[in-house]
Formats: structure tokens, sequence, C-alpha cells
């Protein structure tokens, strides 16, 4: 590590053993004062560059917000690893890169939630390289080191993986392994983008891209975290009252102590609770799993939000969304198949993985409202959000057949291509 006359601290030499890949051009920092935060928020403002890939480390096995210990940035000329352990506040530099550029990230829904969290905003332009992957067939959940391998037939090292990156000082392979996750974004874009452009899909991404901006924006709300609780489907009617009402508790304790919520009370406490409704301090003390300084701490707070669980009105109680009936079940998961079917069928003539086309509860969602009669075009039916297959690029590349195949205007049938492979194709339904 060496310092620059105007101060700067670059990477590189034989004191840290660090030392950048041959091919990157680009000049190394590792921002660790205010001073040459500073100095990197001056340059990245007047850059030309309309593009910066963006990663973080973070830890949140201790909090309930994540705990942000480096940020990652590559630009065309500079790459930089920042500390904000080191630097202190680093909004600044946040906010700047939110506003100023496109940002290119891999699995980066959880980037999106720190800077969500930290300056209160997401960037308004994204490109994430895993979601493009899977649009080119690379498959799903592609990793960042596979995706180098497919896009550039680079090898990455992934041997820093679990590190703990709160711990300084960081070695020199932590910090390859750090900007290893960046240096490759700008290359892994352009690959895909060309992929995309190629293929007609740049669109479906960009459609893919907003809604993962509007999923990270709109995080699960206090009242309806009870719908994630381990254990929750065991329980109907009223006892879902109390478990929303003492879930949400749970959600806003957890997040004004800034702790895990199985850290609060664990979920299975909380199906315990809605089950049993305790009343009294002591039937509280009963309840196993339950720490006894939690209920200390606690107890009065859980026995009030009970009994405002228990006096909820029954058209008040929530509701998970209406399984098939007993006598309806078996044809409506006999038409999900027949749909399910023909998505793989199309998936493979696409190279798109299934799950990517539609989730098998979308089928059998769809089934259930064609075999109820209800409504299935584009507006929302009564209190149902519309499907996601039915929606957007996927409405037009499958709901629609789908759509088309419950009215009976089409059919499947298996047809044989010329090398005797076998497929089903859709075909007019009196053919």
């Amino acid at each position: 590590m060496r310092t620059e006359p105007d101060g700067t601290t670059l990477l590189g030499g034989s004191d840290d053993r660090y030392d950048p890949p041959e091919c990157s051009l680009r000049e190394t920092l590792h921002v660790r004062e205010a001073a040459e935060l500073a100095r990197l928020v001056d340059r990245l403002a007047a850059s030309a560059d309309e593009t910066l890939a963006l990663d973080t480390e973070f830890l949140r096995e201790r909090t309930f917000y994540p705990k942000l210990c480096l940020v990652q940035i590559a630009t065309a000329d500079v790459e930089a690893i920042i500390d904000p352990l080191a630097c202190g506040d680093i909004a600044s530099l946040l906010e700047l890169i939110v506003d100023r550029f496109t940002l290119l990230l891999h699995a980066g829904s959880q980037d999106l939630e720190i800077l969500l969290h930290s300056i209160g905003r997401l960037p308004r332009r994204v490109f994430d390289t895993q979601v493009a992957a899977a649009f080119v067939g690379y498959g799903d959940s592609l990793s960042h080191a596979r995706m180098v391998e497919r896009c550039l037939g680079r090898r990455v090292s992934r041997s820093e993986a679990y590190t703990d990156w709160a711990r300084r000082p960081l070695s020199s392979e932590q910090l390859e392994y750090a900007l290893d996750d960046v240096r490759h974004l700008h290359e892994c874009h352009d690959h895909l983008q060309s992929e995309l452009e190629a293929r007609g899909r740049l669109t479906w991404v960009e459609e893919e891209l907003v809604k993962l901006v509007a999923r990270v924006e709109q995080l699960v709300q206090p009242n309806d975290r009870w719908r994630k609780v381990a254990g929750a489907r065991s329980l109907k009617g009223g006892e879902l009252a109390v478990l929303r009402e003492i879930t949400t508790w749970r959600e806003r304790e957890a997040m004004s102590r800034d702790t895990p919520r199985q850290r609060v009370v664990p979920d299975r406490v909380l199906v315990q609770i809605a089950r049993r409704a305790p009343k009294s301090q002591e039937q509280l003390d009963q309840l196993r799993g339950l720490h006894p300084r939690e209920a200390q701490r606690s107890g009065r707070r859980i026995l009030e939000v009970v009994s405002t669980g228990l006096s909820t009105a029954e058209n008040d109680y929530p509701r998970w969304l209406s399984p098939p009936s007993k006598r309806d079940e078996e044809g409506v998961y006999a038409i999900a198949s027949l749909l399910d079917a023909y998505l793989r069928s199309r998936s493979q003539e696409l190279q798109l993985s299934s799950r990517l086309l539609a989730s098998r509860n979308d089928l059998v969602s769809l089934a259930g409202r064609t075999s109820r009669g209800e409504q299935t075009d584009a507006s929302r039916s009564g209190d149902k959000p519309q499907l996601a297959i039915l929606e957007g690029w996927r409405r037009e590349v499958v709901g629609e057949d789908l759509l088309r195949l419950l009215e009976g205007k089409i059919a499947l049938r298996l047809e044989r291509a010329d090398d005797g492979s076998a497929g089903l194709r859709l075909v007019a339904s009196d053919s």
C-alpha cells in the first residue's frame, strides 16, 4: 500500500501483497478517511461515466438492519473499496451514486435494501446481472463467480465468502475478493446486454428490474409480517388475529432495538401465543421457548397485544388466499398440471427456466379462478391481485396462450420434430 502526494491511498505493492489483475486499467483505491472520501465523491461527480458497478459487504446476524462494513465501486477508470467503519458517514457517496449513475449489481436486492435504509431512497436505474443472466439461458440464481466464467471465461476466487467483514485489518486476499465483486460487472453487463438485444429480450429484463426496485421499496409492512411466520399455516380464525397482532408488535420491537426478530420472540413461540392466547403473566411464563428475560421485559405488552387480537371482529380476521375447496381441488390441480405441461414445453423453446415464466402457485391460482368463472383479464378481480403471468412480457409470451387454452380455443398436441424429439404444441381446438 502506498500514499500519493495528495494523500490518496493506493492498493498494491509488496506491503499488502496485493496485485490488481493485469487486465485492469483502473486506478485502485482504498478509502479509509473522510478527506479521501470527499476526493472520491468529487472525482465521481466530475466523471463522464454513466454506469457504476456497486457491491456491499455487510453483517446482520446480530442486528435487524444490515451493518454496512464495506462498499465497493468501479467505473471505467477507478475501482475503490470504501470502509464506512473507518470513514464514518458515507451518505454523500451513496447519494451521489444513486442520483448520478445507472448502478450495475449482481443479486442486488440486499444492496438496494442497504441504500434505502442508509439514505432513504433508491436508484432510478439499475441493471442486475443475475436477473439478466437468467434471460439469456444461463440459469436461475446464477452466482457471481459462475456468471463471470460464463460471460468472460475468467475464474474468480470465492475463498473469502464467509469473511467477518467487520473485523480489521482486512487482508490483501479479502480486498482482492471484495474488488472482484465489481471489477468484472461492466464487461458482464456489456456481454449480457448484447445477448439480450440479439434475442429481443432487453425490454423483458427492464420490466423485471422495475419490479425488483419496487419490491425493495415496498418491503413487507409490520402488519403483514404474520404471513411469513413459520408454522402460521397451522392457525385459523381468531388465532390468526392474535398472530397478526403479536407479530406486528415483534416487528416494531425488533426495529426499535435493532435486533433480529427471532431474538425478540422466536416464530415457534409466536405460534404458541396465538394458539393458547395467554391471559396472565403466569400463563405466559409457562410457554416453552420464551426467554424469561423477555417475558419479564415485555410480558405486560404481550398480554395487551393478545387481548387486542382476541377482540378482533370475525369479519376482520386475517385470511390466507383461498385454496381450492375439497370438491374442486382435484379438478383445479389437474388443470394446473395441464398448464404446467405447456409451460415447460414453452420454456424449452425459449431456453428459459419455467420458474421464470410462472410459479406453480400462479398456475394453481389461474386454474382456480378459471374454474370459478372469475375474471382473468388485465384488470384486478375483486381483492385478488393480478397474476404475474398475466402481466407484461409474460402475458405476451405465454399468458395469452394459457388463457386461450383454458377457454378451449386451442388445444395441446404432441408433435415430433425432424430430429425425433417430441414436444407439446398448441393447435386450433378443432384441428
